[in-house]
């Protein structure tokens, strides 16, 4: 992980598009979540490859960028150098329906897992050490402790509220004068005791607001609608204060009489739904749960069950999804164990360890994308571990009643009721040992590793990142780019394919990185970046040129690693440049790779692949005389 943030959040904005590219920014707990405005002007090949990033993900309507546990610092540094600004909603692409909820409900939860999770340890420690009668739960100090853990969910409306109207673009003060209203003591009073209350007449089926999920989230989406129009029938001297006036006096009354009870209906009829499931089936239930969760996890779109999860515990003070999301969880950490058994790789078996142990405690996008699902297999395998362990712990009912993270984590907020510690601890096992025993067996071994991984030295660029010193033959070239390869007499530019300027070979690339064919030295770099010459260290002269008549774009779309005069190692990268753009922009990124000096030497000879990967033989060159 890139320790430079700051370095970091350059490399991000740059690769998405630049800030004007932006629309929205949120961050959840291990995951950049961008709405972009043109998805074409982002760089999802090099922001993968850039040191820092585990993985890009698009789903949802979101460009997501998979950074892990450090991500709260990635985010503050692009929030500090970025000005991104929601701009007019017609630059956005049109989104479907469902992708439009999921970034909404994502965009709403995502900035308060921090205080939800926090408050949820907290309040399982009070009950750990009320259990073990180390407080007493009369006394004043288990008083403040409790309202400290269970304020953020009884006034989860006034949160829901604040971070909800930011994802709409409406007021958040509005929003959150909203959502008191809602919770204003003389009505909670009124819920309370069962009174009646007529409002303009009519009959409202007054309700307790409290730790409540979906009646506020309409209530804002109402609110951004009729806010919006106030603020246009108003005259501007007078609009700061009667829009917000009016937009209150409609939306509370409102969410009073039909918003509120709508969402309340909604709120209970999924915890009827959930109840249902659990009463016809829990163990097929634990089985689709904890089969499902990750693949959820794996589109970013988890986040978007929380309101349910949440709903739950407001409307039957408990829930029973997010346990058997554990199962799920500890599937995976148990497969990417067994990779760390398993794996003689330096470098796979120190990752494998690190992920397995955040994966135990509830954090899987690290592992996910860094172990278990580059290799496939063994994400199979955790998956049918986290269904099985699923299985195992819904044969005995186990609760949630605070929000926290799956995984070892959640044993606090457990405690209750009749919740039982015991399946949960025995479907966690099971989950983890499923997975790892699959995957030691079945599911990995070293040679699914490149070829260039294996027996290679590890070796720092400039641009802090490792790659590795490759083996090569004398007087070879391994290829620098991934794509189909060409002759290069067929290309469209005479210049290269009249070859004189050398003999070599063209590729079509189907990734935007550029490395080194050789071990050498950087002679020059045209100062438009589509262009690289290259000494290697037997003497051949290489010239690199990204595209056919790029020069034109003026260094535009490409970005340079390595300066001239460094000495450079096959394998390492030097450029980054955007395909679809540059195409976009009405140019071929048909790449010449050509030995410039090749009148020396007796024959240039040339795979006969169709199509390459990078750090796979592509040139062999032949002497006129023996070494």
């Amino acid at each position: 992980m890139a320790k430079d943030f700051g370095k970091l959040a350059q490399e991000i904005i740059q690769q998405v598009g630049g800030e004007q590219n932006v629309h929205s920014l949120v961050h959840c707990a291990t995951r950049l979540r961008f709405v972009l405005k043109d998805r074409t002007k982002a760089n999802k090949d090099a922001l993968s490859q850039t040191a820092g990033v585990i993985s890009v993900v698009e789903s949802g309507g979101q460009f997501q960028v998979v950074i892990g546990n450090n991500v709260p610092k990635v985010y503050a540094e692009i929030m500090n150098i970025a000005n991104i600004e929601a701009g007019d909603t017609k630059d956005l692409p049109k989104a479907s329906v469902i992708n439009r909820a999921i970034d909404f409900l994502a965009g709403s939860f995502t900035p308060m897992i921090g205080v939800m999770a926090g408050s949820g340890i907290l309040k399982g420690v009070l009950a750990i050490l009320s259990v073990a009668g180390w407080i007493d739960p009369q006394s004043g100090t288990y008083l403040v402790l409790d309202a400290t853990a269970s304020a953020t969910f009884y006034f989860l409306p006034v949160f829901l509220a604040f971070s909800s109207s930011q994802k709409l673009k409406t007021s958040p003060y509005i929003a959150v004068g909203v959502a008191t209203a809602l919770l204003y003591p003389s009505l909670v009073e009124i819920a309370s005791n069962g009174k009646d209350l007529v409002l303009f007449g009519f009959d409202v089926a007054v309700m307790t607001y409290t730790y409540s999920v979906i009646p506020i989230l309409l209530a804002v989406w109402a609110q951004s609608y009729v806010q919006r129009f106030f603020e246009k029938i108003w005259h501007e001297s007078v609009r700061n204060f009667f829009a917000p006036a009016c937009t209150l006096a409609v939306v509370v009354p409102l969410t009073l009489l039909i918003i509120g009870p709508i969402g309340s209906g909604i709120g209970h009829a999924l915890a009827s739904a959930l109840s249902w499931m659990m009463e016809v089936s829990p163990v097929l239930t634990g089985l689709f749960v904890g089969g499902i969760w990750q693949v959820l996890v794996i589109f970013g779109v988890h986040w978007s069950v929380v309101p349910i999860m949440i709903n739950n515990m407001a409307v039957i003070g408990f829930d029973v999804i997010a346990p058997l999301t554990g199962a799920a969880v500890l599937g995976q950490a148990g497969a990417t164990f067994a990779v760390f058994l398993k794996s003689r790789n330096k470098e796979i078996k120190s990752l494998a360890g690190s992920t397995a142990f955040s994966g135990v405690l509830g954090i899987t996008e690290p592992l996910i994308y860094g172990i278990t699902l580059r290799f496939k297999k063994p994400f199979i395998y955790g998956v049918v571990g986290g269904a099985i362990g699923g299985a195992v712990m819904a044969l005995s009912t186990v609760k949630m009643f605070a929000f926290g993270f799956s995984g070892l984590l959640l044993y606090p907020v457990l405690i209750g009721p009749e919740s039982s510690l015991l399946f949960y601890s025995f479907g966690l096992a099971t989950a983890f040992l499923v997975g790892c025993i699959l995957t030691y067996l079945f599911g990995y071994n070293d040679d699914m590793l490149p070829k260039s991984a294996n027996n290679v030295e590890p070796t720092t660029t400039s641009e802090n990142t490792v790659v590795h010193t490759i083996p090569l033959e004398k007087f070879s070239l391994i290829s620098p780019l991934e794509g189909e390869v060409h002759n290069l007499t067929s290309i469209a530019d005479p210049m290269f394919s009249s070859e004189a300027l050398g003999k070599g070979v063209a590729i079509l690339p189907t990734k935007g990185e550029l490395t080194s064919p050789v071990n050498g030295i950087i002679s020059s770099i045209f100062p438009t970046k589509h262009a690289y010459n290259i000494v290697s260290d037997d003497g051949l002269e290489i010239l690199i040129h990204i595209g056919i008549d790029t020069v034109k774009l003026g260094g535009k779309h490409f970005k340079t690693l390595v300066t001239e005069g460094e000495h450079i190692s096959a394998g390492q990268r030097l450029a980054l440049f955007d395909i679809a753009a540059i195409t976009q922009a009405g140019y071929s990124v048909m790449t010449p790779v050509i030995i410039t000096n090749s009148e020396h030497f007796l024959d240039v000879i040339v795979t006969a692949e169709p199509h390459i990967a990078q750090n796979e033989p592509l040139i062999k060159v032949l002497q006129t005389t023996t070494a």
